[in-house]
């Protein structure tokens, strides 16, 4: 019988797919991240199915589109003791663990066996500078941009390097040979936007903004424009010199994710598991990163809603491809299923991609995302990624509509246009029957909420120690 793969999931948050070293315009480079590409393949039409943390991560866990899981919003709660990823592969024999972020609200484990670090209770970004007492929040997201004032031993990004590979030593030493499940999910680059000074310093002074037309935004669909005040960075449109020392501080926390990531591949080798291991790089989605001038995510342009997937899986993958198929982070699920040969739950809403990954053909396919603008569900809306288009829906009715081989950076809506009538047509039928916009209400208002938001903890993660005692990880 063929060993089962072991299998490394090293997921980011808020990773921009412009800033990656292969990415032609920007001056962020990726050694690590390049180094996992050229043994397996790169994903580059890959999307999230919410752009924002909490239901981009339930669809990844679940296999399943927001309109099944009904979460929407980064108070939502994944039901307990349901079906998920991870009770997927622990089922078959696997050891599992997660060290970092998950945005879980409610059950804290969902099917992982080992949580040794991570947001048990806290929202999982550490303030920086550090919060004072009865302060909440994460601060002023661009202002506050620079140099991070944490010890680096302390900060989320070394914690989870440290702890990932302490698991991985030990899996290495312990009698037997069941195969293991690890998610290593980093915090970075999302805000608050601290690298190390080291990393800070490579781009401060040293990056340009993205142009674009200043007025664009007050012929934006009301969604967009809503999502724009909501960001929490509007209040600083406009001022370049902060614009710019936090997309120097952007480009640090980047580089400083693939750098973390080159050291647990360096692990990974190290411990002779290199090729019995598949390795998954992704993000929970993008950052628009000053692109038209906006930050933060939940819109549906290319910055925001696609994101970095690489998978290297020897013996499968041929080495330094690169693949224009249409893929999801809902994908992962049905994949990672048949890597591990377990037959998986009922219902699932992605693909398997291991035809897509061996070389075979990609399968026509409509892909969807959906979201709502954060504490305002009246404004939301769907994106279908089909072939070279995307076609984007609002509950208002406003549609967009591009074509990304020719408008790479949606600029021009076509939506209007005579001659596309008969697809928009097509694409909005295919759109409101996946989306079911007359019903978004009532599955957004049947989710249960947590209480508070989870950055109203004091402390963003928790060890856990061998007896199950729990500690706070300050700051």
């Amino acid at each position: 019988m063929k060993k089962k793969p072991n299998i490394l999931f090293l997921f980011s948050d808020q990773h921009s797919v412009r800033a990656m070293g292969n990415c032609a315009d920007t001056p962020v480079e990726t050694p690590s991240l390049d180094r996992l590409a050229a043994g397996g393949m790169r994903f580059d039409n890959a999307y999230c199915q919410n752009p924002l943390c909490v239901p981009s991560r339930a669809s990844l866990l679940t296999g399943k589109y927001c309109r099944t899981t009904g979460i929407y919003d980064n108070r939502h709660i994944l039901p307990a003791n349901g079906p998920t990823l991870a009770r997927a592969i622990g089922s078959a024999g696997y050891r599992t663990a997660l060290v970092g972020k998950t945005h879980f609200n409610g059950e804290q484990f969902q099917g992982f066996q080992e949580r040794p670090y991570g947001d048990l209770y806290g929202q999982a970004h550490q303030p920086d500078p550090a919060r004072h007492a009865n302060e909440s929040g994460l601060g002023d997201i661009l202002g506050d941009a620079g140099p991070s004032g944490i010890p680096l031993a302390m900060t989320q990004t070394e914690i989870c390097v440290s702890e990932a590979a302490k698991w991985l030593q030990g899996h290495a030493g312990r009698p037997g040979d069941a195969p293991f499940f690890l998610a290593v999910h980093f915090d970075k680059p999302h805000f608050p936007i601290n690298p190390p000074r080291r990393f800070f310093e490579r781009f401060a002074g040293r990056v340009e903004l993205p142009d674009y037309d200043p007025d664009w935004l007050s012929h934006a669909p009301a969604f967009v424009r809503k999502a724009a005040a909501a960001s929490g960075t509007a209040h600083h449109r406009g001022d370049d010199a902060v614009n710019a020392r936090a997309l120097a501080a952007y480009y640090g926390c980047v580089e400083w994710v693939d750098d973390a990531v080159g050291r647990l591949l360096d692990v990974i080798d190290y411990l002779g598991l290199f090729e019995d291991t598949i390795v998954i790089y992704a993000s929970d989605h993008g950052e628009m990163a000053a692109r038209r001038g906006l930050w933060q995510k939940t819109v549906f342009y290319e910055d925001s809603a696609r994101v970095p997937l690489i998978i290297r899986w020897p013996g499968v993958a041929e080495a330094g491809c690169r693949t224009n198929a249409l893929a999801g982070l809902i994908d992962l699920y049905p994949t990672l299923c048949a890597a591990a040969g377990v037959t998986p739950s009922d219902g699932l809403e992605g693909c398997d991609l291991t035809p897509v990954i061996a070389g075979g053909e990609a399968p026509d396919r409509d892909l969807f995302c959906e979201s709502a603008v954060l504490k305002q569900p009246d404004h939301a809306g769907c994106m279908l990624r089909r072939g070279d288009w995307k076609y984007c829906l609002y509950l208002d009715g406003c549609e967009e509509l591009y074509n990304l081989a020719d408008d790479p950076d949606e600029w021009n809506d076509l939506s209007r246009a005579p001659g596309e009538a008969a697809l928009k047509a097509d694409l909005r039928a295919a759109t409101e029957a996946f989306f079911r916009p007359e019903g978004f209400a009532a599955r957004y208002a049947a989710t249960p909420r947590m209480p508070f938001e989870k950055h109203f903890y004091p402390y963003s993660n928790q060890f856990i120690t061998g007896n199950g005692v729990v500690f706070d990880a300050r700051p």
